[in-house]
């Protein structure tokens, strides 16, 4: 008959199971946050890495040299009319003629500005030193006033041309962008310097204007190293040897024609190239803060996000897929293929559980062993396939009748073990005799078929502290003594 249930082992197998699931998915879990988490973040500092080159190597000289081509290509045309100016001959005709009558010069000059668009156009004489401007004559320079500096230093040098930011002698409240052209006579001899000016706010507005299209700071610094000219959101010192962090390549920065650098500006890291422009002897500083790390790490943060999406899909599918299986596994183990009711392993366990609570309640419990009466007869009529199906039809039928508390199992071939908690002997006799009487009375409809059917069942009642072995024994007796009584009936032991 029946073995002592070994409820424990099983129990601490499911366990076990359970545990090398859990350690399985875990192990998943860490692999892929480490192989996502890997990826991510190699793929940062890379990209890190390889913008801030690009950016050092590429998009600064590149915005360095598109600004130097804008300043030239906007200070050409002033440079373009400055030489005309020297090179007409009606001003050097009106100078060899001794200056005489100086309206003619002043209209020259103020057909210039008008004519041109510029602030200011001016002359200043080699022989008399008068300073002649659109407006009319303004003064006589002289080597000791420190505002006519400029025109002794150009008179001195040999460059026919040059470029200085100074205050405008006829309106002192401005400064202005003057473009300065020596004036020779037909034998080559110098008679002055002639020119135009452009108001430095508009070379500002250049300067916004490049700031703008280029996303960069822009300013311009002389050989010292003061700020010469800048945008008016400048927010800098006056000299690059001041200014933290810039202080430190300042030397390198004045002593080179061109160069790229990167300093520290607070928690900042600021990306510098400069070039050097010949025709203002200044320096060109293009400046761009390092933006890179915060728009990769918000690529970054996007990548685990994404990635940790990825993984808890992944391990809902491999927890449903392993719980699936699982699931059926343990169906393969615990359930009888062909009814789908409990196996007997799995029921043996059980019913230790059930005679524990019967014993610690002190409660009635019964047991009906129900066999199909010359179930041999159908499968030699019928063929097994029909067997296997009136099996299954009993086995619904019977499963049907029955409380949710009650448990039912295939015990063996056409037998079926139930267990009846908290039923006395009389409710289990009568609810035998229902299942014996409902069976015979409904038969087991197959496709194209009617099979009439009866069962014979044994019924006993547990007996406090009494074994599931012996239990079963006397349930098999009272069934044994149905069957050998005619079938067909209920027997209580």
């Amino acid at each position: 008959m029946l073995s002592l249930p070994v409820f424990r082992s099983l129990q601490l197998r499911n366990c076990d199971v359970n545990h090398r699931k859990t350690r399985f998915i875990v192990l998943v879990t860490l692999l892929l946050i480490a192989g996502f988490s890997a990826t991510s973040l190699i793929s940062y500092f890379v990209a890190n890495h390889a913008l801030q080159v690009h950016i050092r190597s590429n998009t600064l000289p590149l915005t360095s040299d598109n600004i130097y081509s804008e300043i030239q290509r906007d200070m050409l045309p002033t440079i373009i009319i400055s030489s005309l100016m020297a090179q007409d001959t009606f001003v050097k005709a009106w100078i060899l003629m001794g200056e005489q009558d100086s309206k003619q010069i002043v209209q020259y000059l103020k057909s210039i500005q008008e004519h041109y668009k510029t602030t200011t156009a001016f002359f200043v004489s080699a022989s008399s030193h008068y300073y002649y401007h659109s407006s009319g004559v303004l003064k006589q320079i002289k080597a000791e006033d420190p505002q006519d500096k400029w025109y002794f230093r150009f008179s001195d040098s040999h460059d026919n041309l040059a470029i200085n930011v100074d205050i405008d002698t006829a309106d002192m409240s401005r400064t202005n962008f003057f473009v300065n052209h020596k004036i020779h006579d037909f034998d080559g001899r110098y008679l002055g310097a002639i020119g135009v000016g452009l108001s430095s706010s508009i070379v500002q507005e250049m300067i916004e204007l490049y700031q703008t299209r280029y996303s960069r700071q822009v300013y311009f610094i002389d050989q010292s190293g003061n700020i010469a000219l800048r945008g008016n959101y400048y927010q800098g010192v006056d000299n690059i040897r001041q200014a933290p962090g810039l202080s430190a390549i300042a030397t390198r920065i004045l002593t080179s024609p061109g160069g790229s650098y990167t300093y520290q500006r607070g928690d900042q890291e600021v990306f510098l190239k400069t070039r050097l422009i010949p025709e203002l002897n200044w320096f060109l500083l293009v400046e761009q803060i390092d933006q890179t790390e915060s728009q990769i790490q918000n690529t970054l943060w996007v990548n685990l996000i994404f990635s940790l999406a990825i993984t808890l899909i992944v391990l809902m599918l491999i927890h449903l897929t392993i719980s699936k299986y699982q699931q059926r596994l343990e169906n393969m183990a615990t359930k009888d293929k062909l009814t789908g009711l409990d196996n007997r392993q799995i029921f043996e366990t059980r019913i230790t559980q059930i005679l524990r609570l019967a014993n610690r309640r002190r409660e009635s419990l019964c047991a009906l062993l129900v066999d199909i009466d010359y179930f041999k007869q159908i499968n030699d009529q019928f063929g097994h396939l029909i067997g296997d199906q009136v099996i299954t039809g009993v086995a619904h039928f019977l499963k049907g009748k029955l409380r949710q508390s009650d448990l039912i199992c295939r015990w063996g071939g056409e037998e079926f073990l139930i267990l009846l908690p908290a039923c006395s002997v009389e409710q289990g006799l009568l609810q035998a005799a229902k299942l014996q009487q409902g069976i015979e009375s409904q038969g087991i409809d197959i496709p194209g078929k009617h099979i009439v059917v009866t069962i014979s069942i044994g019924v006993s009642e547990y007996i406090y502290n009494e074994s599931a072995t012996a239990l079963f024994q006397r349930t098999d007796q009272a069934l044994y003594r149905a069957k050998t009584e005619g079938r067909n009936r209920v027997i209580q032991y």
